[in-house]
């Protein structure tokens, strides 16, 4: 029941929302950039990491090297003025280690496929899936290779013609090859599993 009353309140948030605004009346252009045209968009995003499940990263009676941490990314896509973009990114997660290192440093390259739904309004829901490689070690090191699949919701709103600002909540999983942290010795990914993480972000994108 709780969910359901999420998404409903969260659908008639959405659709009671103004359209958005007409930024150029002499040639009545609304602001909205996805309506538009088909266009690039490169950004940047940064974001909080909270891990849920770290068990193949860090097992029981060990040092955990999978802690919370903050998330910066750049993501690179093709948008059609419907709303469906289609890309990739790259992202670097800096996370504490508890020691095993100075920290934990995992870079994932990724393919992303995104929607805005709502193209005539001033603050359109977001839904973004991403999937690609891992690469997980000490500072800039490689310890350990595998990959890495998210599905994430939020919203984007226009700042100006080229400019969009977005908020999104993403879960996220990841699957790394078995290891070992000269550190401490210890045996990490033992048997494959996945750990998961909380991962919420705030981007400026910008409209090529």
């Amino acid at each position: 029941m709780p969910t359901r009353v999420l998404v409903t309140c969260a659908a008639l948030f959405f659709l009671g929302l103004p359209r958005a605004a007409l930024a150029d009346e002499a040639v009545g252009v609304r602001n909205a950039p996805e309506g538009s045209r088909d266009r690039f968009a490169i950004g940047i995003e940064v974001g909080l990491v909270i891990p849920v499940a770290d068990k193949p990263l860090c097992p029981s009676g060990s040092e955990c090297l999978f802690g919370a941490g903050l998330a910066v990314g750049i993501p690179f896509s093709y948008r059609w003025k419907q709303g469906t973009g289609l890309g990739f990114s790259y992202e670097l997660w800096v996370q504490n280690s508890d020691g095993v290192y100075q920290s934990t440093v995992s870079q994932a390259f990724a393919v992303l496929l995104r929607h805005s739904f709502l193209a005539d309004r001033s603050l359109r829901p977001l839904l973004r899936a991403r999937g690609g490689v891992l690469i997980l070690g000490p500072t800039f090191g490689v310890d350990t290779v595998g990959g890495t699949a998210e599905i994430a919701f939020g919203g984007e709103t226009d700042i100006n013609r080229s400019t969009v600002f977005s908020f999104l909540l993403g879960g996220q999983v990841l699957s790394t090859r078995p290891f070992t942290t000269s550190a401490d010795g210890v045996r990490r990914a033992e048997g494959g599993g996945v750990n998961a993480a909380l991962v919420f972000r705030v981007g400026i994108a910008y409209l090529l």
